[in-house]
């Protein structure tokens, strides 16, 4: 059969075959090898038209059947899984779609990138300020014009670690460049990174003026930002004007009082820094660099050490911390000062400071000269040897007396090397305080030091015996030395034996080469270098003793005369006791001048004494 008749057996398919049992779709007829499923029965001759048309689709089928499957053999001898022909067009049908919406969406993006890379590159991005002033999406016209209304508001300060000075324009004309200023910054917005710049813009990182991101001292500073009213020479010197007078507070030396951390309790490289004297080139030239880029503030501290000269001039961080590890094995030291069993004061971490030595900077010693004169301070403070002291008398008799070698005497030399040993070996605990002579108790300077003891009254020339309760236990009256040179001694003197009789022989007479006069006495109370003391005086009238005024015609040369039962008396109270330390009180009627000089309080009945010096430790009001 022909192609041709064959193509008749087709139906129309708008002519459905009538067959017993009702309409039938048309039964299907195996095709012949190269054509497709679906030719159906013998049907009616068709029109004309509907033959054209019936021909020119079994053509197309043919064509299609010759080019994708002629080598196949006939379908109707195989059964197939593969998907139609129908289903590989919708496949190919998706992925060109999907094709064309891929590269729709990169034409999109394309073209978004591109508007970006061309408005970023003549507007600003948000957040972004010249001189202090808002040019946010503002092109270089627009934002000179915002910028140069607004020119008054700009001002810069200069601040850190302290110091702290603002510049602000005093010209009546801008010292910012508007429109240079906006061309500087929108020409350095890198349009071809426009989307992350944009994205840190809108994150709150603010976009300045800024010329470079790293300090470099060297460079040169640009200021074509600024407008000829800048004058560069005043802002130079009122800014290096505000730097001298800030490092006039400054020494720039490493030195204890600088250096040491009192709540650390030691010396700290930090501490000693802060001692440091700011570069004035240096920070000058950082504060033009950030001027330039139009900052409204400049830390000097992120220039680090740039910022400080060296101290010393030469001192390195590792210097430093070698002299403060050396200057801290000064302070392990703490000990308590005693004296006869009182405190005395205290030598710790906290004293020594003013004793260390930084006359080499990077080798801190001790200072041994400061320590002795320390020492000689405080020993003075509780020396009383020849000092005045001040009381008030049973009988109500405002007393003042001076001089005499009865009191404390502290060896300075001895605690300044007990001090000084025991910084060395970072001591803790008590020293005892050395001392070459004491007294019978320890009070503040000025006070009476002493227990029982002779006051003796040069201007009553009458004797009192007061025992450590301050009771009178024995007086007399007495004859003293004659006025001029044989005048008694006035003073707070120690009573140094009780030798019973004994010869007593004057000088030698250099015309005769005898002594002036060999006195037998029953009784010999010594004091004043054993040369003048108590003694009996039997060759003495007992009327003299009635008169306080026997002494200027009868005078001794310098002793104190007794009647003789009068001294048994005195020696039988010393009899029982060490007499040696016991004090002779004398006072002389010139001696009443000195009490008339000390101011009195007469509410509280006691002399007003002169201030004390302040030394560096008080023990009860002492220096």
């Amino acid at each position: 059969m022909s192609q041709i008749d064959r193509s008749q057996l087709i139906p129309d398919p708008q002519q459905p075959s009538r067959q017993p049992g009702g309409i039938q779709s048309p039964r299907p007829i195996a095709p012949a090898h190269g054509q497709q499923h679906g030719a159906a029965n013998t049907s009616p001759r068709p029109k004309q038209g509907q033959h054209q048309q019936r021909q020119q689709y079994q053509q197309h089928q043919q064509r299609s059947a010759h080019g994708a499957g002629h080598n196949q053999g006939p379908s109707h001898t195989r059964v197939s899984n593969n998907r139609g022909p129908a289903d590989n067009r919708s496949a190919k049908g998706n992925k060109k779609g999907g094709k064309t919406a891929l590269f729709v969406v990169l034409g999109l993006v394309a073209i978004v990138y591109i508007v970006g890379v061309v408005a970023f590159s003549q507007i600003a991005y948000p957040n972004t300020t010249i001189a202090g002033v808002d040019i946010s999406f503002s092109n270089a016209s627009s934002a000179a014009t915002k910028v140069n209304s607004a020119w008054k508001h700009y001002k810069l300060t200069v601040s850190g670690d302290d110091f702290s000075w603002t510049y602000q324009p005093e010209s009546d004309e801008p010292i910012v460049d508007g429109e240079a200023a906006a061309h500087e910054i929108i020409g350095s917005n890198e349009p071809l990174l426009w989307p992350s710049r944009l994205i840190a813009s809108l994150g709150g990182k603010n976009v300045s003026a800024t010329k470079n991101a790293t300090i470099d001292l060297e460079q040169d500073v640009d200021l074509s930002m600024l407008s000829d009213a800048f004058d560069q020479k005043q802002f130079e010197d009122d800014l290096g004007a505000a730097i001298d007078a800030f490092n006039e507070g400054r020494s720039g030396t490493f030195e204890a009082s600088s250096s040491y951390d009192e709540q650390a309790g030691k010396f700290t490289v930090e501490k000693a820094r802060s001692n440091e004297k700011l570069n004035r080139e240096h920070v000058i030239k950082y504060a033009e660099l950030e001027l330039a880029s139009l900052a409204e503030s400049v830390d000097i501290t992120k220039i680090g050490n740039d910022a400080y000269e060296p101290l010393n001039g030469t001192l390195t961080n590792d210097q430093i911390q070698a002299a403060c590890d050396a200057a801290n094995n000064f302070l392990g030291v703490n000990v308590t000062l005693k004296l006869n069993g009182n405190d005395a004061g205290k030598v710790d971490g906290s004293s020594v400071l003013q004793w260390i030595s930084f006359a080499d900077p990077a080798n801190p010693t001790l200072d041994t000269s400061q320590i002795s004169n320390w020492a000689a301070d405080l020993a003075n403070g509780f020396n009383t040897v020849g000092s005045t002291r001040w009381w008030t008398r049973a009988d109500g008799k405002q007393c003042a007396v001076e001089g005499g070698d009865f009191g404390w005497s502290i060896d300075s030399s001895t605690l300044a090397k007990q001090v000084e040993d025991a910084i060395n070996n970072k001591q803790t605990g008590e020293i005892e305080i050395n001392y070459s002579q004491k007294a019978d108790t320890f009070t503040a300077k000025g006070e009476p030091d002493w227990k029982a003891y002779i006051d003796v009254d040069l201007s009553e020339q009458h004797a009192r015996y007061y025992d450590e309760s301050g009771n009178i236990v024995w007086e007399a009256n007495f004859i003293s030395g004659k006025p001029g040179e044989d005048a008694t001694p006035e003073g707070v003197w120690q009573i140094n034996s009780n030798d019973g009789a004994t010869k007593l022989i004057g000088a030698k007479d250099p015309k005769t080469g005898k002594p002036k006069y060999e006195s037998p006495v029953s009784y010999w109370m010594p004091f004043e270098g054993n040369m003048v003391g108590f003694h009996d005086a039997t060759w003495q009238n007992d009327s003299s003793f009635d008169s306080a005024e026997s002494y200027k015609w009868c005078g001794s040369h310098g002793c104190i005369n007794s009647a003789l039962g009068r001294c048994q008396g005195t020696a039988r109270l010393h009899q029982s006791r060490s007499v040696r330390g016991r004090a002779l009180l004398a006072h002389l009627t010139r001696h009443n001048k000195v009490q008339r000089r000390l101011p009195f309080d007469a509410e509280r009945n006691v002399p007003i004494r002169p201030p004390q010096p302040v030394g560096v430790y008080t023990y009860r009001g002492m220096f």
